[in-house]
């Protein structure tokens, strides 16, 4: 996690008086953060800033596919990746893969990512599409990311209607409650999922 520091500690370290920092955040200058206890804190990300000291950060990719099956659109999704960042003069530092459900947050992929992103060694993230990354909460979670300095880009910003979401949620609820039940290889499992979507494509 990134260290925070006192208003006196901050002063000292740049040089200045405490007054300069309030200052300084008050014209957006600086930017402190407050404590439950309203205490200003200047985070270390921006006390680095200020001095000139720049940040080695890198660019990655992220690819999921939900099953071992899927195997061939993971590789699609990485060269799509790796491709997309050579097009915008990118270096690439790796392309972090899991193959797992959306809704699984203990993807091993991940969690690495977000542990780099919350280390702030992260500039740019790279997607093929929104769900790759997570099924629910993706604005959430691209509002986070921000918050430590990385941006999401999303190669394929495909726009779907309510309904297509709606059904698109449906459909991975079920799947991953139905692997958990069944596992992915029962046949209540494929039963059940085929039953969805057949029911949800007759509407």
């Amino acid at each position: 996690m990134e260290r925070h520091y006192t208003m006196r500690e901050a002063a000292k370290i740049l040089g200045v008086s405490v007054r300069t920092i309030q200052r300084w955040d008050k014209s957006g200058k600086i930017r402190c953060i407050r404590t439950p206890g309203g205490k200003r804190r200047v985070p270390e990300s921006e006390i680095r800033r200020i001095l000139g000291l720049s940040e080695e950060r890198v660019v990655v990719g992220y690819a999921r596919v939900s099953s071992r099956s899927q195997r061939d659109d993971l590789e699609r999704q990485v060269q799509a990746i790796r491709e997309y960042a050579s097009q915008r003069g990118y270096e690439l530092a790796e392309v972090l893969t899991d193959v797992g459900s959306g809704l699984n947050e203990r993807r091993r992929g991940y969690l690495r990512l977000l542990e780099m992103v919350a280390e702030r060694r992260v500039s740019r993230v790279i997607v093929t599409y929104p769900d790759r990354l997570t099924r629910f909460g993706f604005s959430t979670l691209k509002f986070l990311f921000q918050a430590f300095g990385a941006e999401i880009e999303v190669i394929n910003a495909r726009e779907m209607t309510p309904r297509e979401e709606l059904v698109e949620d449906l459909i991975a609820i079920v799947t991953s409650f139905a692997s958990r039940l069944y596992g992915r290889r029962s046949h209540r499992y494929r039963r059940l999922v085929q039953g969805v979507r057949k029911l949800v494509s007759e509407e």
